[in-house]
């Protein structure tokens, strides 16, 4: 067998993610057909943050725009309304309380000296401020995080790179849903992934944990990851998963930049699993050897361990 060559599926050793996080191989099923008034069109304003709120002066569709500090509103409709909140029901993150869920990620964030913080404000310029403890109302995604952590190998939780987890707050003016900030090595969810869809949010959360990865990356690793990625620029050849933008935009995406290849590939690598692997085999030379490289690269920066 080739240096970097991929492994026959029954002699790999395989890890197992949540089934919500294996989804992500998936396409993104429209709820269109179960979801009465849902079209196409709401249904992507949804996926991409925008709500229904009843209000005194009727009911407003609007929100965060791209996750940044800026919002807008505009009327809606009584059957936009109901439309939203059936499909909110289906995809989408709601406030609710989960203690049990909460003091048990805490517990493993303790262990691995990892900040939990969240931001819960109306206005930019207190977007700073921390609440004075871990908002109860995100049960939801705090029984999510518990069950994606602890599927990671325990040194990429124990790393200088992943100090602090924050969820919520408004984001920077360059409008993300989420981030990684370098200088504080702290993953950032912004209001727009804690309030949207849960598959952005799972999305999202790998995707930045993927910079906490490839900033912990040495340079030898990362010149041989690049190495592999110009022969994947040169043939197009990368893979895009749909979470937030369509998988066509997630592809270029990388193409344009290094560093948000190797944070895609962490989210790719640990929820396609089988997929990802089926894929590369489907693919011609070079673009195969060069996915081969990536793929045995990250094998080793996750200490062998693969996904089914």
């Amino acid at each position: 067998m080739k240096e970097g060559e991929l492994k026959p599926e029954e002699d790999l050793l395989l890890a197992s993610m949540p089934d919500e996080v294996r989804e992500l191989r998936n396409d993104w099923p429209s709820q269109t057909e179960s979801v009465e008034n849902l079209t196409r069109e709401l249904e992507q304003e949804f996926r991409f943050g925008q709500q229904i709120t009843k209000t005194d002066r009727g009911y407003l569709m609007g929100g965060t725009l791209q996750g940044g500090s800026s919002s807008m509103w505009y009327p809606a409709t009584q059957q936009q309304y109901h439309a939203y909140k059936r499909w909110r029901n289906i995809e989408g993150l709601y406030e609710s309380r989960d203690d049990e869920a909460y003091c048990d990620l805490q517990r493993l964030l303790d262990k691995h000296d990892i900040q939990l913080a969240t931001h819960r404000t109306c206005s930019p310029r207190s977007r700073k401020r921390s609440d004075a403890f871990p908002h109860p109302g995100y049960g939801q995604i705090y029984a999510h995080m518990l069950s994606i952590l602890p599927q990671l190998p325990k040194a990429h939780l124990s790393r200088e790179t992943l100090k602090r987890i924050q969820l919520g707050g408004w984001g920077p003016d360059a409008a993300k849903a989420s981030a990684y900030k370098k200088s504080e090595a702290a993953v950032l969810m912004y209001d727009f992934a804690v309030g949207g869809a849960r598959r952005t949010f799972i999305g999202l959360f790998l995707h930045e944990l993927g910079h906490a990865h490839e900033t912990a990356l040495s340079e030898s690793e990362c010149n041989v990851l690049h190495q592999a990625y110009q022969v994947l620029i040169e043939e197009d050849a990368f893979f895009g998963v749909e979470f937030l933008l369509d998988p066509d935009t997630r592809k270029l995406y990388q193409k344009f930049v290094f560093v948000e290849f190797l944070a895609e590939t962490y989210m790719i690598y640990a929820s396609c699993g089988a997929g990802l692997r089926a894929r590369i085999k489907k693919l011609a030379e070079p673009a195969r050897g060069a996915w081969e490289q990536v793929y045995a690269s990250f094998k080793e920066s996750f200490g062998g361990m693969e996904y089914e």
